[in-house]
């Protein structure tokens, strides 16, 4: 199996149906980036796997060109400005458990432009991959404690070397942070997401991320929201606790 053939898009895409790519002017005051939101958790299982691969994660729903007309005339016929917008991102953040999604993602993404930078988003009480990148060789952690239990899993034999040798650097965020995006998800984007999948946005928010020259030098920013399969009674619960501190 060739793991760098980027090919079966064309495969996959007849039975996994596209997802938007959401931007929010509130984010944008908060973090002073343009943040461009890619909602896998609109697939049809709640989540990124169901493409089987993470090969076509930068498929984003667009115009043919129609569409774009039909709103700049009706938005003429309103005296309104229409704006089409063009999506240039420069870095990427995504999270990491077992290493499939960005396996996926960081192939898919260097294979179009080899100048983009894939960042990935870890938690502190899952950090093997951190710890993997800092010194050099796989590490596998005995014991985990983090409230995305969808980024338990350790890296493996196959995606470690991809994480080594593409992704460009890693963030890691506590669960505090965590919780915070899921906040800003649900209240700013209007999307309900498991902490697993606002790790990314958490990533953006971190001290450590804005501390970083290397990291927060960029603009345009894609986040990958991986999941949305959300335990309500735990997201209230969570919600609730970022209120009550």
């Amino acid at each position: 199996m060739n793991i760098y053939n980027i090919d079966g898009t064309s495969v996959i895409k007849q039975y996994a149906n596209l997802t938007p790519a959401m931007r929010s002017t509130a984010l944008y005051s908060l973090t002073g980036k343009t943040l461009s939101s890619k909602c896998e958790c609109f697939k049809k299982s709640g989540g990124s796997k169901f493409r089987g691969t993470s090969k076509s994660v930068f498929s984003v729903t667009h115009s043919s060109g129609n569409h774009v007309a039909a709103l700049a005339l009706a938005a003429n016929l309103q005296r309104i400005p229409a704006y089409v917008v063009h999506y240039h991102i420069v870095t990427l953040i995504v999270p990491i458990s077992g290493g499939g999604l960005i396996s996926g993602v960081v192939v898919g993404a260097k294979s179009r432009n080899p100048a983009i930078r894939v960042l990935v988003a870890e938690p502190k009480g899952a950090d093997d991959a951190a710890q993997s990148k800092a010194c050099g060789r796989l590490i596998t952690l005995s014991h985990t404690n983090t409230i995305a239990d969808g980024l338990r899993a350790s890296l493996g034999d196959i995606t470690w070397p991809i994480v080594r040798d593409l992704v460009d650097d890693i963030i890691t965020v506590d669960d505090g942070e965590i919780l915070e995006a899921m906040r800003y998800n649900y209240e700013v984007l209007k999307v309900a997401v498991e902490p697993s999948a606002a790790i990314g946005l958490a990533a953006v928010l971190s001290d450590n991320f804005k501390k970083n020259s290397r990291w927060n030098c960029s603009q345009n920013i894609g986040i990958v929201i991986s999941g949305g399969n959300v335990d309500l009674g735990a997201l209230w619960e969570s919600l609730s606790r970022i209120t009550r501190t």
